[in-house]
């Protein structure tokens, strides 16, 4: 499971041997990337890893984007999923202007959004409030379905770097990931920006497709 980078390593639309793609992208948030693994499992589908390759952009998700009515609230803010929405959750959706809309047919149809501007106050470095309540749930998923969990980072420009050296680590203690975190952290991979269409997506991403299979 992943974002735009991972799905750039591993689309989900081609056969990877063993490994089955539930790669989307980063604005579907963690609350939408827990969604699919667990209507995968749902579906009888059995895994013995969870490989989560994010960059770490993905995880500062708290449902506050421009992309958030499209990516978020269209596909995933309705009946079927809100037992799986916390509170949290609905807080971030209500702020969104015209949300209560988004499933009538001609704005569902539409690439119509509200204007949206976040406030930007974040007061966290690298998990937002959103992400870190569901990275506990995915969690509580690997010990219901007797998986074990990789994260991984989708390899990033060198200009980030001085960003993520930022990053307060504490916050991802109390997800039940520390551990992974610490991997996480580890093994991140930074190329030069001539590797790179934008600050997270690779020209030639099948290159690095073999070194990650390899990591697993």
């Amino acid at each position: 499971m992943g974002d735009s980078g991972a799905y750039q390593l591993f689309p989900n639309t081609i056969e990877n041997d063993t490994i089955n793609s539930l790669a989307c992208n980063q604005a579907i948030s963690l609350v939408g990337h827990y969604i699919l693994l667990n209507n995968y499992l749902q579906a009888g589908n059995k895994a013995d890893t969870v490989i989560m390759l994010f960059s770490p952009y993905t995880f500062r998700n708290n449902l506050d984007q421009v992309f958030t009515y499209h990516y978020f609230i269209k596909p995933f803010f309705i009946d079927e999923y809100k037992p799986l929405l916390t509170k949290t959750v609905y807080e971030q959706v209500d702020k969104i202007p015209f949300y209560q809309l988004s499933h009538y047919p001609i704005i569902l149809t539409s690439n119509w959004a509200p204007d949206y501007i976040p406030n930007g106050n974040n007061y966290f470095t690298f998990l937002s409030p959103v992400a870190k309540e569901y990275l506990t749930k995915i969690k509580a998923l690997s010990e219901k379905y007797h998986f074990s969990i990789e994260i991984l980072a989708t390899p990033l420009s060198i200009t980030q770097k001085a960003t993520n050296n930022k990053i307060n680590k504490n916050e991802t203690l109390k997800t039940g990931l520390g551990k992974n975190f610490e991997s996480y952290f580890k093994h991140i991979i930074y190329l030069p920006d001539s590797n790179f269409i934008d600050k997270f997506h690779l020209k030639h991403p099948e290159r690095y497709t073999e070194y990650y299979k390899s990591s697993f």
